[in-house]
């Protein structure tokens, strides 16, 4: 007895397998674009929901962004030279009385973290200690915060006396703990005004 297959004309049973490989491509098509589909929704919720946690803060980021501790030992003692806190990227100024107070706003001293972007065009300020107060107008001072870009010229407690910059050095949140030690929070940034030196924070420790 003759097979099925047999008796099947060839060009048929290749219609056949045609047919199935078509079917199967279009299978494989759909289960493609089923996957595309569920991934692309689970990045676009992945999103969402990392923003979520950003926007409430849930992430706890250290370093730059969060909360930086610093320790007493790398604190300035008063009236020396800032001390730069690289993790978050800020200079710790420790001033005596009206020092860095230009302006004569009535500043008192105490601790200031100053972040070291510059206001102008966001070129990281240095400490120069060697620069001279008589080049910007202002004789006898020694020590400047001073842009290597465009040379924006900003006293001990941030406060601008040349350049470019449209204003002082912006300031970050800090406090004192009581093993002595400090909280510089880098993510409430406040911008820079005259008012700087009267933002220090006492520190006795």
């Amino acid at each position: 007895m003759a097979s099925i297959e047999s008796s099947t004309p060839r060009p048929a049973i290749r219609r056949v397998e045609h047919a199935r490989q078509i079917e199967a491509r279009k299978i494989a098509r759909r289960s493609f674009l089923r996957v595309s589909a569920f991934a692309g929704l689970t990045l676009g919720v992945g999103s969402m929901l990392a923003g979520f946690l950003g926007f409430f803060n849930l992430r706890k980021p250290t370093g730059f962004g969060g909360v930086v501790t610093v320790a007493k030992a790398r604190m300035p003692a008063p009236g020396d030279e800032p001390v730069r806190i690289s993790e978050g990227k800020f200079w710790l100024s420790n001033l005596v009385g009206a020092q860095g107070d230009v302006l004569g706003v009535g500043g008192t001293g105490g601790l200031m973290a100053l972040y070291w972007k510059c206001p102008h065009l966001g070129c990281t300020v240095p400490w120069n200690p060697s620069f001279q107060g008589s080049q910007v107008n202002f004789p006898g001072i020694t020590g400047w915060f001073r842009c290597p870009c465009h040379g924006s010229t900003y006293s001990r407690a941030g406060i601008r006396v040349f350049g470019p910059s449209p204003r002082p050095l912006d300031t970050m949140l800090l406090t004192v703990n009581g093993d002595g030690s400090l909280n510089v929070n880098t993510g409430r940034i406040t911008p820079g005004a005259a008012d700087n030196p009267l933002r220090a924070v006492a520190y006795n420790a």
